[in-house]
């Protein structure tokens, strides 16, 4: 396949704020051709916002279309599970936007039908697009910080603290949807920390919902249904020993850090937000004998900053989208990448389905109030 992929949109909400202009950061290879929404006004005017030329009203309708190639699935994980079937068994290679699935059992259901269609399929999981955790990896693989002995990772923002007019996502406290911090937050950490450390073999939990109701615009007090904070100890089957933290109840939201503690030095990676370009930075730092860190920021070879072999530099327009452009672009490229000559994207219908398990093997430890072994979480 060599001419232009054409992908269509579902979603009018954070697929076509920040999926969109990562696609059209591949214009040389891609063409968005249509967005889907549920209703008729809502799809023909995101489509008319966006400048996108199909509206669709019915993700079916959509998939079966044979006018386009790729579908990129938005929405809850439940209505999403349905959406990733009805395009795979259309033959479209697809983009699942994140938390993957609602369970690990319908991750796994995603996974054998992208396998069985031959298809390509990817998850939106952008932190592993981002240039400075690429050269975080780089950096751990060719041992600048030796053995790694353990690794700190935290994200914490205070979107649910007070609900702003117009916020679009207060769904994300209703149950049976797939999502809370954990599932959220959580996935894409826990993606991240599996590809730079290796397989999680067990994993220890405390998950609570902390601020119970929340006051809405209008004056309604809304009862809280899904988890706001997660703590977990997790041991890595190479031996690393590791913690994750996330809220978004988290005060002056601090943001994310990622640390990773080695033989032979530390490598600390923070951002605001979500995790961009334009807030990231990676330090190192050695194994020096003194009381107090005496290490540099690492400054990221433009190399890394490439996209599908171009120079690819932020716009005005990423404030809008969390600064994910370039990191979903980068993402994006691999499953061009994929559907081209049959390379693995980055990451995986296999690779999600795995990070769906540990999501449950959290919960379980949770509830268990113990370690758990993540192996009877990945498999069926």
């Amino acid at each position: 396949m060599t001419k232009k992929l054409r992908v269509g949109i579902v979603s009018a909400n954070w697929g076509a704020v920040a999926h969109l202009p990562a696609w059209r950061t591949l214009c040389e290879d891609v063409e968005v051709t249509a967005i889907c929404t549920s209703r008729r006004e809502t799809a023909e005017a995101a489509a008319q916002q966006f400048a996108v030329d199909r509206p669709f009203w019915d993700f079916e309708a959509m998939c079966a279309d044979p006018e386009i190639d790729l579908i990129d699935a938005g929405t809850n994980p439940v209505l999403r599970e349905k959406i990733v079937t009805a395009a795979l068994t259309a033959g479209k290679h697809v983009v699942n936007q994140m938390p993957f699935a609602a369970s690990a059992a319908g991750a796994r259901r995603l996974e054998a039908l992208r396998a069985d269609q031959g298809r390509v399929g990817a998850a939106a999981a952008s932190l592993l697009g981002l240039p400075h955790l690429a050269l975080m990896k780089e950096m751990v693989e060719a041992g600048e910080i030796g053995e790694v002995l353990q690794v700190h990772c935290s994200w914490h923002l205070s979107f649910f603290l007070q609900i702003m007019p117009g916020f679009p996502y207060t769904w994300f406290g209703k149950a049976g949807l797939g999502v809370s911090v954990t599932r959220n937050h959580g996935s894409h950490m826990l993606h991240a920390l599996r590809h730079l450390f290796g397989p999680i073999q067990s994993v220890s939990s405390h998950i609570q919902t902390m601020v119970k109701t929340w006051a809405m615009p209008d004056g309604e007090r809304r009862a809280v249904e899904t988890d706001d904070t997660a703590h977990a100890l997790l041991s890595f089957a190479n031996g690393t020993m590791g913690t994750l933290t996330t809220s978004w109840v988290g005060a002056d939201s601090p943001g994310f850090s990622l640390e990773a503690m080695g033989t032979k030095g530390r490598l600390h990676l923070t951002a605001l937000r979500y995790p961009s370009v334009d807030s990231a930075q990676l330090y190192a730092g050695g194994n020096s004998m003194t009381l107090a860190p005496d290490g540099a920021v690492v400054p990221v070879p433009s190399r890394l900053m490439m996209v599908s072999g171009r120079p690819c530099e932020e716009e005005a327009s990423d404030l809008l989208n969390g600064g994910q452009r370039i990191s979903l672009a980068r993402l994006f490229s691999t499953v061009v990448s994929g559907i081209r000559t049959g390379s693995t994207p980055l990451p995986s219908f296999a690779r999600a389905a795995e990070v769906q398990g540990l999501i449950e093997a959290l919960y379980a430890a949770n509830e268990r109030r113990a370690w758990v072994d993540t192996a009877a979480y990945l498999s069926d």
